[in-house]
């Protein structure tokens, strides 16, 4: 006797159930896509105990003929391929022909249907697989299923389920993702005879992005659009301010297909590359539309995955449509009619004596960084006062004694001789800008003006976008300076922590960076980037490997060297607590507005916060 046999018709339909038919959710999904393959206008679902007990999809399509209906609930038997080459350019929902028989094997399966030229319907009733009968019925033209106690033979599956709410707001889910990539057919979702979701046929795009994501997003929701070649790419993107900490609500859809694929959510990420913070998530509703011979989509039964031909084309065009909605956001931020004019110029001096007076000079010097302590020689004193300076370092290195550093004061600090005529000052044209300085508090924020209200500006996270692109810009341009260390400095690191750093230690050598392997697992630090404090050489290099260690992708390869020059941005930015004047804070500003991206950080924390006119009066109760 053979121990090898083939397997009945009913145990090899519960078999394919498995893959098929998950859960509740996954039958709804299945019995929508027959329905807007049969080109329905509106599709209405109902549901009770979450799917566990009744699931109802009627629709106003074509509907069947009696041969077609008992067709339909054959296994392999579908209208949608006629050979092989289909399977290479599948414009349809559905395909495979598994979903009815699959579904009517684990449940009480009833299926109404009428075609438009037949004067009656059919009504076939199956019970776990077991058709039971066939008869002539009045309908209207369209199909209905209903399928009841769902897994009833099948009790190891049902055990498996969730709780009735659980179950509902997974079939929600699906509902509303199918909606979504639909947008000319109507939709309605009952449970227990309560209207749930709803979507006319009359809805845009945007008025069902908002009904899924919510409506309180409608004023963040910024809508993208981009062909290249033969992909489109279109659909809405959240701010950077609204994100989520899951992926949930990133909705992909593939000729309008909703399907879950990390190379086009990755690309989405890298889209936002700068603009959001680790571990946030944006929200999303993306359509892919490409030639159907461009994309697989008999990857997985359930139909919810795709493999692209041209995965990195496919992925480009995502990424650019996202990059270049938020640069058009980034512009309008800045995009100011009129320049800010003061009314009355603020005086934020205060007559000082001339040794004070010389400080305030020597730190209107330095840069706003707060790290230099280097000063330009061969300066001249116009009246040759003498004035009791401490010794500085020049910017070629050299120690200039007190009686080489001549200032240029003030005139109005400088007495002139009796009976001299004093010089008025030039007066300088006003320079037109976007924003007035209104302070500083915390020594952390910078307060301004705008012609449309206020900014907040971080004053770290600013410095930090500023010196990030000015050395990715020295990057590319080769020309980041270097400084040797006095004293070389060893650095102790594990056994995998040493095995990254000797595979990356000649690439940093771009960056300023001589480090050389001292035996074992500990390396020698000669020489690191000039804009780096040697004091925090050690804890940077050791911050910058734990960074990249627990990477295990080719993000490796194309994403560690951006992350260090955003770590040396980060060591080399501006503190909190660190006070700033006048003149800093407007370069801080001015510099800021020329970045590529100023409004946020490298990390993707914003640099500032804008309220408009209508904010404030709207926190001061003046409007409502």
């Amino acid at each position: 006797m053979s121990d090898i046999r083939i397997l009945s018709e009913a145990l090899s339909n519960k078999i394919a159930a498995g893959e098929v038919v998950a859960r509740p959710s996954s039958v709804v999904k299945e019995l929508i896509e027959n329905a807007i393959d049969a080109r329905s206008s509106l599709i209405t679902v109902e549901v009770e105990s979450g799917g566990q007990s009744l699931i109802r999809v009627s629709d106003d399509g074509t509907g069947m003929t009696k041969d077609n209906a008992l067709l339909s609930i054959e296994r392999f038997a579908t209208s949608k391929l006629q050979d092989a080459k289909d399977l290479f350019s599948i414009s349809t929902m559905g395909f495979r022909g598994e979903a009815l028989p699959s579904i009517a094997a684990v449940s009480k399966f009833t299926l109404i249907t009428r075609a438009k030229d037949e004067d009656s319907g059919t009504n076939i009733i199956i019970s776990g697989g077991k058709v039971l009968s066939v008869t002539e019925t009045g309908a209207p033209i369209g199909t209905m299923v209903q399928v009841k106690d769902l897994f009833f033979n099948t009790p190891a599956r049902k055990k498996f389920l969730k709780s009735n709410a659980t179950e509902m707001s997974h079939i929600a889910d699906i509902f509303s993702s199918i909606a979504l990539g639909n947008k000319y057919v109507g939709f309605r979702l009952f449970s227990s005879g309560k209207l749930i979701r709803s979507f006319a046929s009359s809805d845009s795009l945007n008025e069902r992005a908002v009904k899924v994501l919510g409506k309180d997003l409608s004023a963040h929701l910024l809508e993208i659009n981009l062909q290249e070649d033969n992909i489109n790419v279109s659909g809405f993107i959240s701010t950077p301010e609204i994100t989520r900490s899951s992926s949930r609500m990133i909705r992909i859809f593939v000729n309008n297909r909703p399907v879950h694929d990390r190379a086009i959510a990755s690309a989405l990420f890298n889209g936002y590359r700068g603009n959001l913070m680790k571990s946030r998530f944006p929200l999303a509703v993306l359509y892919i539309s490409l030639p159907y011979d461009k994309v697989d989509i008999n990857v997985h039964p359930a139909k919810n995955e795709v493999r692209f031909f041209e995965v990195e084309k496919v992925c480009n065009v995502v990424t650019l449509a996202v990059k270049n909605t938020l640069d058009k956001v980034r512009e309008a931020f800045y995009s100011v009619k009129e320049p800010v004019k003061a009314s009355k110029p603020v005086e934020f001096k205060k007559p000082v004596e001339p040794e004070t007076s010389v400080k305030a000079v020597q730190e209107s010097l330095f840069q706003y960084s707060g790290k230099s302590n280097k000063m330009p020689g061969n300066i001249k004193l116009k009246n040759k006062q003498a004035v009791p300076v401490n010794q500085v370092v020049s910017e070629k290195g050299q120690t200039i004694s007190q009686d080489e550093i001549i200032l240029e004061l003030p005139i109005e600090n400088v007495d002139t001789a009796p009976g001299a005529v004093k010089k008025e000052p030039e007066v300088q044209p006003p320079h037109e800008k976007k924003y007035f300085i209104k302070g500083q508090v915390m020594s952390t924020y910078i307060i301004a003006e705008t012609s449309s209200g206020m900014i907040l500006v971080d004053q770290h996270a600013a410095h930090e976008r500023i010196v990030y692109e000015k050395l990715k810009l020295a990057n590319e341009k080769s020309v980041v300076e270097s400084q040797t260390l006095l004293m070389p400095e060893t650095l102790e690191l594990g056994f995998r922590e040493a095995q990254l750093l000797g595979v990356i230690a000649e690439a940093l050598k771009d960056y300023g960076f001589d480090i050389e392997p001292f035996g074992g697992t500990t390396f020698i630090i000669k020489s690191v980037p000039a804009i780096i404090d040697k004091k925090e050489t050690a804890p940077f290099i050791l911050e910058m490997i734990d960074n990249l260690v627990d990477k295990k992708t080719n993000a490796i390869k194309n994403q560690w060297l951006d992350d260090t020059l955003m770590l040396m941005a980060c060591h080399s930015a501006i503190r909190a607590n660190h006070n700033m004047n006048i003149k800093e804070m407007e370069q801080l500003l001015l510099d800021l507005e020329k970045c590529s991206n100023p409004l946020h950080c490298p990390h993707g924390r914003p640099t500032m916060i804008k309220w408009s006119k209508k904010d404030v009066q709207r926190m001061f109760k003046r409007i409502v």
